[in-house]
């Protein structure tokens, strides 16, 4: 079997520089698509982009993002194949380059059962002004969620977090079919 890590979404680029006003009602965003459904701030962007896996297969990547004030949350979902490994370490060692950025912590945790991560990331853009990235990642049943709070560090506040908190407690996969 091919051993690969494959890349996680990292979608910064798509997330920074959101200058939209946060909306204190927050809606539910079902995915029918992706299986899953997420509180987020506003009704969220739908992306699609395809990457190359190191075997080099085309792996299409899904993005909902939802901007709120200078900050975004996101969620991804990437499918891998049975010849394809993910690797939890790889995957956060990816994120972490592919944002030039400091990992500032590090926890295991799951969801459902299903192995993930949660990270807290100083990343920077190529304007040089810092953001904080928080990030969860699942590997459920040969498919990758990637969740994202991504705000500038000088607005990192107990409000952020807790809007970050609510965000990711939100998030619920469905049973497979």
């Amino acid at each position: 079997m091919k051993r690969v890590a494959v890349a996680v979404l990292v979608f910064i680029n798509a997330g920074v520089g959101f200058g939209f006003q946060g909306s204190s009602e927050w809606v539910k965003y079902n995915s029918p698509e992706g299986r899953y459904s997420v509180l987020v701030p506003t009704q969220p962007k739908l992306t699609t982009q395809e990457t190359t896996a190191s075997t080099g297969e085309k792996v299409p990547q899904y993005l909902a993002s939802s901007p709120d004030g200078n900050g975004v949350f996101m969620v991804g979902h990437f499918d891998y194949t049975t010849e394809m490994t993910f690797s939890l370490d790889k995957a956060r060692d990816g994120m972490v380059t592919a944002m030039n950025a400091t990992l500032l912590g590090e926890d295991s945790i799951s969801l459902g059962g299903s192995p993930g991560r949660q990270l807290k990331l100083l990343a920077k853009a190529a304007d040089q002004q810092e953001f904080i990235v928080r990030a969860r990642f699942y590997d459920v049943g040969r498919r990758v969620y990637v969740l994202q709070c991504i705000f500038p560090k000088a607005e990192d506040s107990l409000g952020v977090v807790d809007k970050a908190e609510k965000f990711f407690q939100s998030f619920k996969v469905e049973a497979r079919p």
